[in-house]
């Protein structure tokens, strides 16, 4: 007989963390993105490497949620935000 009050084994999807790494990576590959672009003499329009970043950053996001434990990203992040 099967116990209808049976929790699931899979682990919440934490939503705060997610943001909170999210915007980490977001800053991260905003900085290395100003740093090519600076190399580069402002060739690039920036707005490509700011969606570019963004796009990045929401599935980094994700994995690190996903996959990782508690971790250094997940220090700073308390600490900055």
């Amino acid at each position: 007989m099967k116990n209808k009050h049976h929790k699931s084994r899979t682990k919440r999807f934490q939503v705060q963390r997610f943001i909170k790494a999210t915007v980490i990576y977001f800053l991260l590959f905003i900085a290395i993105s100003g740093m090519i672009d600076y190399y580069a003499l402002m060739e690039f329009n920036f707005l490509w490497f700011l969606s570019l970043s963004i796009i990045i950053a929401i599935p980094a996001g994700y994995y690190h949620v996903k996959t990782t434990r508690h971790d250094h990203l997940d220090d700073i992040a308390d600490e900055l935000l």
